[in-house]
């Protein structure tokens, strides 16, 4: 079982450092998302670059298609390979603050134009189970090497489980999304995501073990409290 964890925007290095000193013995991927809740914030894959170069850790990166044209895409993910990072997720992307549309690829394109480069980097694509049944396959037909799940709950535990089957059966990995509300932060999150999307400590523990069979591992994500994110982490690492 993996354990990621989504490290969300710091502005200082010190603090960077900081945080990857302690997540390296505790997850066995660091993931760094792209403008992550609608926000204008650093570009993923320098980032990610930057965290490789501090620490001996796996890295996934984040690249959004809706603003960047084919070419910016590849010079991205070429970028990243020469960084040594392993992974890069294809996402469309929310449109954020002062941004423009471009939308010269999809993201199953990029994942296809990885394959077709030859590139040594993994590509992987995002998963909703709120989506329908024919979407949800239609996206598991990519080349998609792995695939992060959003909207993993009790209600949509069936639909896992038909995923888990699709992915095991083409050798693809599933990483579950437990975003997480600590005390400090439940209600700031509950606000900005909104309350079905987020999971009390004791929920996602609960949603965790119960799905754990299914998967291969979960990506943790505490935007808020970074150190109620650790602690869950300690917990998690209990049971997975």
């Amino acid at each position: 079982m993996e354990l990621l964890y989504e490290l969300t925007p710091v502005k200082r290095r010190g603090e960077l450092r900081a945080r990857l000193s302690v997540l390296k013995e505790l997850v066995d991927w660091i993931d760094v998302p792209d403008s992550p809740m609608g926000s204008t914030s650093q570009f993923s894959p320098l980032v990610s670059c930057l965290v490789k170069a501090m620490e001996e850790v796996k890295v996934i990166a984040h690249i959004r298609t809706i603003d960047l044209s084919r070419v910016a895409l590849t010079s991205a993910t070429k970028s990243l390979e020469l960084c040594g990072v392993e992974r890069v997720v294809y996402v469309r992307g929310d449109l954020v603050p002062n941004s423009s549309v471009v939308k010269d690829v999809e993201p199953e394109d990029a994942v296809s134009l990885v394959k077709q480069l030859g590139l040594n980097i993994s590509p992987g694509l995002t998963l909703s189970l709120r989506k329908g049944l024919t979407e949800i396959l239609k996206r598991m037909s990519s080349s998609a090497d792995f695939y992060l799940v959003l909207n993993l709950t009790e209600k949509t535990s069936e639909i896992l489980e038909r995923v888990s089957r699709i992915a095991r059966s083409a050798n693809v990995k599933i990483y579950p999304y437990l975003i997480i509300a600590t005390e400090n932060s439940y209600e700031a999150l509950a606000n900005l995501l909104g309350r079905e999307k987020v999971l009390s400590i004791e929920k996602a523990l609960e949603v965790a073990s119960s799905s754990s069979h299914l998967v291969d591992g979960f990506l943790v994500s505490s935007p808020l409290d970074f150190k109620g994110g650790i602690n869950f982490l300690n917990t998690l690492r209990k049971i997975a």
